[in-house]
């Protein structure tokens, strides 16, 4: 759909993983990569190799952040601050990857994040995501649509420049993070 121009799109975390995986770094395969990788070996290796090759040039193609609309809308998978728009780095990539990490993590492994979308005090709407939240709420001219799809939440669009939200629940859970299973009684 990007390549024929009816969609957008802006890489995240673990499209940056997968990316790096495919490179042949050292990745922890977990946190849903697992399940990818599972699906890449399933694939004949003439198979793998063009979506190896797509998927890397695709990945290696895309803008960390998109600003559209004359500059009123910016689009990033975990946000953005508004002294980072209109440039690139390697800071700003992270931050647009992975939000703005404290250093610390849950007792689940994970990294606790500050949350930068609180002090926004730009003109441009940044829609997010990144950290599923239960309801998508503008705070500060931000929005986090990530309603969790994936766990069995629900996948939230935001229409713009309407600013109304559409939202479509899961048909099924379709990942659950190990450390959840036991809570969740699943293995």
């Amino acid at each position: 759909m990007t390549h024929r121009g009816s969609s957008l799109y802006v890489p995240g975390n673990h499209c940056n993983k997968l990316y790096r995986y495919l490179l042949g770094r050292k990745v922890q395969v977990k946190h849903g990569l697992e399940k990818t990788v599972e699906e890449l070996d399933l694939l004949s290796s003439v198979q793998r190799e063009d979506f190896s090759r797509e998927f890397k040039a695709f990945f290696e193609a895309a803008s960390p952040y998109l600003i559209l609309d004359n500059g009123k809308l910016v689009v990033s998978h975990a946000g953005i601050k508004e002294n980072m728009m209109g440039k690139i780095n390697k800071r700003i990539e992270s931050f647009c990857l992975y939000g703005d990490p404290t250093g610390e993590v849950t007792q689940e492994g994970l990294p606790i994040r500050r949350d930068w979308a609180k002090n926004y005090k730009g003109k441009a709407l940044v829609v997010y995501g990144h950290t599923p939240v239960e309801k998508p709420e503008f705070k500060n001219n931000t929005i986090n649509i990530d309603t969790g799809c994936a766990t069995g939440g629900a996948l939230t669009a935001l229409r713009y420049p309407e600013r109304e939200l559409v939202q479509v629940s899961a048909k099924d859970v379709y990942y659950i993070r190990p450390e959840m299973r036991t809570l969740l009684g699943t293995h």
